[in-house]
């Protein structure tokens, strides 16, 4: 356990009391405004049952394992308005208090003044209802806006903001379920100042998806070789070599499957496959941004690979290809797809030598058809 944070020293000494609950939803790929597939965003939202007040204090602290980008902002509400016309008295309003952000613990925190900054306005109904700051004091009086937190000024929805960033790596943000800073406080009501810790739920949308293909120094953690005989064979060495277009043990939407052999020669490894499932679902897969190493008719080899290999494969021939930078070992595919139903039926493995054509290549050899087991 990670040492106690106390940035919100105010929820521990309220009453517990009060039954509202309050739910914390971490949205995946959310940038806070909108979902952004492909773009390692996340937003924290807070949402308040309405047998209380609204959202008085909140503690978040995530898990351990995430490395945050350049972007992680505290974005609960608050500002402090001042009436410069007549006695400079200030007004804090929202969160004002206790607003602290560590990127590296991936921790934050806050809470709404209770006299420490200025004149105190309850805000109430955060994390319940659309609303604005200006609501909820004489304008025409404290025309002066001189301290924001968060958000600002502006309006905030019922879905309320807490937090928005970015992480860097692969292993997204989530919750340290475990944490005793993970908390929150409401007003007790619509009137006075009274506050209570609130049960709090946690939940996580926007799981990453486990659409891949890739070509691996290793196979994946938890995946099953699904090569025939324990490769996908591809014969010869320097430039000469003869490509089997091999079926596998099982068709299957995750799993690895070794390439032998292929030599440290420049150029590419081109792998094609032949997938399973219905042509809207494979579209679907082939074109999320996480599956990057799929190449189209634009590519030079396209043509010429499904005219030498289509008629190996049978019925249409392939139906996806990926390039791959002959680089290092890596020589494991690893894939998996997440639409239902498509799975990997046929794989093959053509290296692309700088001195010969691929049509030269497939030339070499008979193509065997290695077969699944029985």
């Amino acid at each position: 356990m990670r040492k106690l944070w106390l940035g919100i020293i105010g929820l521990a000494a309220a009453s517990t009391a009060n039954a509202a609950v309050v739910t914390y939803t971490l949205s995946l790929f959310d940038n806070g405004t909108t979902l952004t597939p492909g773009v390692n965003n996340f937003a924290i939202y807070a949402d308040v049952s309405p047998d209380s007040g609204g959202l008085y204090a909140y503690g978040v602290d995530m898990a351990p394992g995430t490395t945050y980008g350049t972007t992680f902002l505290n974005r609960g509400n608050g500002i402090v308005v001042e009436d410069t016309d007549d006695t400079g008295e200030r007004l804090t309003l929202g969160f004002t208090q206790g607003v602290n952000t560590d990127r590296t613990l991936g921790k934050f925190s806050g809470l709404q003044d209770l006299g420490i900054g200025g004149t105190p306005v309850p805000v109430y109904g955060m994390g319940q209802h659309d609303d604005q700051f200006s609501n909820h004091y004489d304008t025409a009086k404290y025309e002066s806006i001189v301290g924001t937190f968060g958000g600002g000024a502006a309006a905030y929805k019922a879905h309320f903001l807490l937090a928005r960033g970015n992480w860097t790596g692969a292993t997204p943000p989530d919750w340290e379920r475990t944490s005793v800073d993970n908390k929150a406080s409401v007003w007790v009501t619509n009137s006075g100042v009274a506050s209570a810790p609130a049960q709090l739920i946690m939940i996580r949308t926007g799981e990453p998806t486990l659409n891949k293909f890739t070509l691996d120094a290793a196979a994946d953690a938890g995946t099953t070789n699904q090569a025939v005989g324990g490769n996908i064979a591809v014969t010869g060495s320097n430039g000469k070599y003869v490509s089997e277009v091999d079926q596998l043990l099982a068709n299957s939407a995750t799993g690895n499957a070794p390439i032998a052999t292929i030599g440290a020669e420049p150029g590419n490894i081109y792998v094609m496959a032949k997938l399973t499932g219905a042509a809207a679902d494979i579209a679907t897969f082939l074109n999320d941004p996480a599956v990057t190493a799929d190449v189209d008719a634009s590519d030079p080899q396209f043509a010429l690979l499904h005219a030498n290999y289509d008629s190996q494969f049978g019925g249409g021939g392939f139906n996806a290809l990926f390039r791959f930078t002959n680089a290092g070992n890596n020589r494991t595919i690893n894939w998996a797809i997440t639409p239902a139903g498509v799975t990997v039926d046929q794989l093959a493995a053509v290296p692309e030598p700088t001195t010969m054509s691929l049509l030269g290549i497939a030339g070499l050899g008979l193509l065997a058809r290695r077969r699944r087991n029985a």
